[in-house]
Order: structure tokens, then sequence, then C-alpha cells
């Protein structure tokens, strides 16, 4: 009888060959940043077009929903199985940029900020 190996990953869960193989593809469609172009609309909300993806938007009640959106519309523009999105990257936007663009709380205006991959391994 042959058995599919099966191997460990960084989440702690059995998974087959094939299943890895298939998350380490997905997981290389990602760049190892965005661009992003953030704003409050009329009504409060924050507002992303995310520049690197044409056609892709999303919006939030609150500035941490509004970066949760963010990666969720990448997971969704790449068409990613639901079942494996905790093993997809995610971004999040340097900190500095955060505060410089007042998001405690966002002020009126727009910016772009570069959300950078925090999987994304050091080039160097």
């Amino acid at each position: 009888m042959v058995y599919d190996k099966i191997i460990r990953n960084k989440h702690n869960i059995k998974m087959k060959k094939e299943a890895t193989k298939k998350i380490k593809t997905l997981r290389g469609l990602f760049p190892s940043e965005i661009t992003v172009k953030v704003h409050r609309s009329q009504d409060g909300k924050y507002c992303a077009e995310i520049i690197t993806y044409k056609g892709c938007f999303t919006e939030s009640e609150t500035f941490s929903g509004l970066i949760e959106m963010v990666n969720d519309a990448i997971k969704t523009y790449f068409e990613i199985p639901s079942k494996y999105f905790s093993f997809m990257p995610d971004y999040l936007p340097p900190l500095n940029l955060a505060q410089a663009f007042s998001v405690f709380p966002v002020k009126e205006g727009t910016k772009e900020l570069i959300f950078e991959n925090i999987n994304a391994q050091v080039k160097g």
C-alpha cells in the first residue's frame, strides 16, 4: 500500500504533500508589497483602492478593519480558496506611515500607503 507523506506546516497542521505544494504555489502569487490608496468617504468609512491590482477596492468602518479587508480583497483577487486563507501572507502598512496619515484617527484627505507583506522573506 502507498501512503501520501504527511508533513506539518508552520501552523502545526498535518497536511498532505499535495496540499503543501498548492499552498506554496498560491503564496508565490503575492508580491512583497502592494500600493494602497486610502481615504475617508463622506459617511466616515475608510476606503481603499489597491493600486497594485486594477479594479480592486474595499472599505470598512475602522482602519484596522480596512487592513483586514485589504488582505481579504487580495486573496479574493487571486481567487484563493477559503480553506487556504490562513496560509496566505498578510499585508500591513508600516507604523510610521500609518502615523503620518494620522490613522489614529484618520483625518480627511487621501494618502498612498505601501502595505508590506509581513511574511515575505528578507532578500540579501
